[in-house]
């Protein structure tokens, strides 16, 4: 089988489980993602510079029942691989769930990222979010 094709297979997965770990408030997961010295870009949002900083970020997430009331959903991915090193763009639809239950489209934006591989994993050297639309986030 084609290495490349593995190698964007365990990018996939990482990108993947930046969903589930965040979803599912698996926050030190979710950090752990990252480089030690990654970057978190938000744009707006905020610039979260190493993995301490991040950690702090997930600090201020709010929690219903232990979970953020959030989905994330990452679609169309190009992921481009050139040694240990790569790169991926992706767009995300993001849904909420109201404390009345209903759901909405709460953002919509694409990802820029920078991975490297560590060991037998890839994780974020930088992530870039682009908000293009925000709704309601309440």
């Amino acid at each position: 089988m084609n290495d490349v094709l593995i190698e964007k297979d365990l990018i996939h997965e990482t990108i993947a489980n930046y969903c589930f770990y965040f979803d599912g408030a698996e926050f030190d997961k979710w950090v752990g993602l990252f480089t030690d010295d990654g970057i978190f870009d938000c744009g707006a949002l905020g610039l979260y510079d190493g993995k301490e900083a991040i950690k702090i970020f997930t600090k201020n997430i709010p929690l219903t029942n232990g979970l953020p009331m959030m989905k994330h959903c990452i679609m169309n991915e190009v992921i481009k691989v050139s040694g240990n090193s790569a790169t991926a763009n992706s767009y995300l639809l993001m849904f909420k769930t109201k404390t009345d239950g209903s759901l909405v489209i709460s953002m919509t934006g694409r990802y820029e990222d920078e991975l490297v591989r560590h060991n037998d994993r890839w994780l974020f050297k930088k992530r870039k979010l682009h908000i293009e639309t925000m709704g309601d986030m309440s």
